[in-house]
């Protein structure tokens, strides 16, 4: 009787294991990635309109653009 090699089937189970695991791990990191801003500007206390909020933003636009250039008045320092 011959003895056949179990390789290839530790193998695949290795494989899907690894493929599994990464699969989960994608999956983490982009719900984790999801960023949800505030519902009113740090600042003023304004709301942020849910498009904004979605794309993670804390400030509402004014708040945001002065923030913006009180940034540059002193980037050259």
């Amino acid at each position: 009787m011959v003895r056949r090699c179990n390789m290839a089937d530790d193998a695949d189970i290795a494989n899907d294991y690894i493929m599994n695991a990464f699969s989960k791990a994608l999956m983490n990191r982009q719900q984790k990635a999801t960023p949800i801003g505030s519902k009113t500007c740090r600042d003023c206390d304004e709301l942020i309109p849910v498009e904004r909020r979605q794309l993670g933003f804390q400030l509402c636009i004014e708040c945001a653009a002065e923030t913006e250039r009180r940034k540059s008045l002193f980037a050259d320092e």
